[in-house]
């Protein structure tokens, strides 16, 4: 067993072919969990409110209800990150994501909308972000926060430049035919795209890699202190480090999911809105390249408590500052929040619970991800429909992400020794 202690960043130059095409596939995996993602399934919140006949807060409702389904089934289906190929499990995932796409461009009831929305988040934000970032954990070592960062950079992508496009195709198509569409992208370019870049390494016995990885170890090997998830789950320290991490899912989900609320709230025009969108994506990629390197430097719990402070201070701009022009600054302080999760948050379960079990692990910590990013949307359509409009409720926001890192600063120590080894697994 080794623990990993970061110390020198080595150089981008040392990446081999081999390893930037699992990263390659990394953010091929990210960019095709868009169509369960919050920000795809927004710019359809008009269109799908007035086929149904729903409010804000009926529909936010059935949206939490179906995210919440997906998680529940994460906790399970997670494990099999570990079990199966990452390969094998990516395209297995992508199907069902394309299947559902044509599920949901056949929706004609409410009941058969929540399941489809539920499936979607299921393969979509649920299982594929989790193997697509758990593979990028496993197989790397001293490039691991920089593979989880590039590889994030799928979402980026999407979030740059589908929102502005989906506003423009369901005016000229239809929400149907949309979706319809996204479904022969997934089947038609994504997964073979995916089963050429993830080809798996020889396998030894039930299926595990017997030979070199992409980050150059001899064989896959469990890193770090090989904690098991029902160890994990006895582990005090994981339950208060989770409020915190909940909080990145759950309230920017909840700007963008409520989108059109909030642009009559401020009075402003909605594609003028989706149009600032790169402004998100731009510092979205910045920050998580930035915080790639920081971690393979630093280790990801020294950068905890700085993951929250742009997602308050954007929270405080949201709910004070009037014409649209703070829009940029509000998408900007959410991206450096969200850019940050992905090589920070991901790094951090490695360094303090090692890789034997991080399918696992992750699963947990992915499904309470995906529940945060349900109730953000529910609570907050809830006390739409009951007069408190979004600017207002921002600043409630803003003092949870102050607290949270506040809180992660009280727990440095406690992280420390956990990241050195210092604490072992409870038995």
């Amino acid at each position: 067993m080794s623990v990993i202690v970061p110390s020198k960043s080595p150089p981008l130059s040392e990446l081999t072919g081999r390893q930037l095409q699992w990263i390659a596939g990394g953010a091929m995996m990210t960019l095709a969990t868009m169509p369960g993602q919050t920000n795809f399934i927004a710019q359809f919140n008009t269109a799908l409110r007035t086929e149904f006949g729903l409010s804000h807060g009926e529909f936010g409702g059935y949206y939490t209800l179906a995210t919440l389904a997906s998680a529940s089934v994460l906790v399970f289906a997670g494990v099999l990150a570990d079990r199966l190929p990452a390969r094998r499990l990516a395209i297995i995932c992508m199907l069902g994501l394309a299947a559902t796409a044509l599920f949901m461009a056949g929706a004609g009831h409410v009941a058969i909308l929540v399941i489809a929305l539920a499936l979607l988040r299921f393969f979509g934000q649920g299982m594929l972000s989790h193997v697509a970032m758990t593979t990028m954990s496993r197989w790397f070592n001293r490039f691991r926060g920089r593979a989880l960062s590039f590889a994030g950079l799928g979402y980026t992508i999407g979030d740059a430049f589908l929102p502005f496009v989906l506003t423009v195709s369901i005016l000229a198509f239809g929400w149907r035919n949309v979706w319809a569409g996204a479904a022969a992208v997934l089947v038609g370019l994504v997964i073979p795209a995916i089963w050429f870049l993830l080809r798996d390494p020889p396998e030894g016995r039930k299926g595990r890699p017997v030979i070199a990885n992409p980050d150059g170890m001899t064989t896959l090997e469990p890193t770090g202190l090989q904690w098991t998830r029902a160890r994990v789950l006895r582990d005090p320290l994981f339950y208060v480090l989770l409020p915190g991490i909940m909080a990145p899912p759950a309230i920017g989900t909840l700007y963008i999911f409520h989108q059109a609320h909030l642009t009559e709230a401020k009075g402003w025009d909605l594609t003028t809105f989706t149009a600032l969108f790169p402004f998100l994506s731009l510092s979205v990629a910045v920050s998580s390249i930035f915080a790639g390197f920081m971690v393979d430097r630093f280790g990801s719990w020294r950068l905890m408590p700085f993951v929250l402070l742009p997602l308050a201070t954007a929270s405080l701009v949201l709910g004070v500052a009037q014409p649209i022009w703070s829009m940029p600054f509000v998408f900007i302080g959410i991206g450096l929040t969200q850019g940050m999760m992905n090589p920070v948050v991901g790094a951090l379960w490695v360094e303090l619970y090692g890789t034997a079990h991080i399918g696992a692990i992750r699963s947990i910590a992915t499904a309470a991800l995906v529940a945060a990013s349900a109730l953000g949307p529910g609570i907050a359509g809830l006390l739409i429909d009951r007069g408190a409009v979004l600017p207002v409720q921002t600043f409630g926001y803003a003092a949870y992400c102050f607290l949270g890192s506040l809180a992660y600063l009280t727990l440095q120590g406690a992280m420390a020794r956990r990241a050195s080894g210092l604490q072992q697994p409870a038995e």
